[in-house]
């Protein structure tokens, strides 16, 4: 058996691990209330009309995700006696090229597919989209390089606790790799659950972001380096928070908007065939570039 991230021999205690995971969540939670509490105080940034409905107040809500960065290092250096760029893959170092390769495609992935729908009659008749008239188009210029530099920030951060941290110190458990995708996975997925904004769609959500986890733990233990996760969740939340939005969610840099509810039957509709639609793009790329759905590596037998 091959060391995907930890060497051979880096076994982390369980309690180490729950300690960890605790100090990050409450990095993430001081840091995210007061980044909100200055900008309730402040005019510029208030979160008084929603979250994330004008480019600058969709830059704090993004900030709120550095404190996530800041809590791994603690949790590393202070926790596991570790550099934090171990969690980065099996040479301690991110790969960009697969970083970079994973952003534009699912860029122009994401982008084309939308596009495309818009043609489909069947489709565009409940989800179509208008140009954001709030927005003006000099203003998107504007911020659009710091947003999507912070839209990093936000992905790589959750990237970094849940395939990064999650899935690393749980494999080196010497757990069943099933085991160590599933569990961080499903954190990831009930973190997303909001049934105010969803409704019973929220367990449609919850299942799609868990289905995503999965895909991007595997991800990660074929390539063995967190790059690409890194990429494709960058690339999906940029077409997502750039391009096309939702009405009144995160609403601020998206060029164009759909009026979508989102606990309407076609929004369940949309996240349960969008789920089935990953699975299929991640089995093809799966399959044409390592020859299998799971990765090529014995699994791990759980300790007696």
């Amino acid at each position: 058996m091959r060391s995907i991230f930890f060497q051979a021999g880096q076994e982390i205690q369980k309690r180490k691990i729950a300690l960890g995971f605790f100090i990050i969540s409450v990095f993430y939670i001081l840091g995210s209330f007061a980044i909100g509490l200055a900008c309730s105080n402040t005019s510029i940034c208030s979160f008084s009309s929603g979250l994330g409905r004008t480019p600058l107040n969709l830059l704090f809500v993004l900030l709120t995700f550095v404190p996530i960065w800041v809590g791994v290092w603690i949790a590393m250096k202070f926790i596991h006696r570790l550099p934090m760029n171990v969690l980065l893959g099996s040479s301690s170092k991110l790969d960009l090229q697969l970083l970079l390769k994973g952003f534009l495609a699912m860029l122009f992935l994401g982008i084309g597919i939308e596009i495309i729908l818009q043609f489909i009659p069947a489709v565009s008749k409940y989800i179509y989209y208008e140009s954001n008239k709030v927005l003006l188009l000099s203003d998107w210029v504007k911020w659009l390089l710091p947003v999507i530099l912070f839209i990093f920030v936000q992905s790589s951060a959750e990237e970094l606790v849940f395939r990064g941290y999650l899935l690393q110190t749980i494999w080196s458990k010497s757990a069943s790799y099933l085991y160590a995708v599933i569990f961080p996975s499903l954190i990831f997925g009930l973190l997303h659950f909001d049934f105010q904004s969803y409704g019973v769609n929220a367990w449609y959500y919850c299942l799609n972001t868990f289905v995503v986890g999965c895909l991007l733990c595997l991800v990660t233990l074929h390539t063995g380096n967190i790059a690409l996760a890194f990429g494709l969740h960058w690339g999906g939340n940029t077409v997502s928070l750039i391009f096309f939005g939702i009405h009144g969610n995160l609403d601020g840099m998206a060029l164009w908007l759909t009026y979508i509810d989102p606990q309407s039957e076609s929004m369940g509709v949309v996240l349960i065939v969008s789920t089935i639609f990953i699975i299929l793009i991640y089995s093809l790329w799966a399959l044409f570039y390592f020859g299998g759905f799971l990765p090529k590596f014995g699994v791990k037998e759980p300790e007696k």
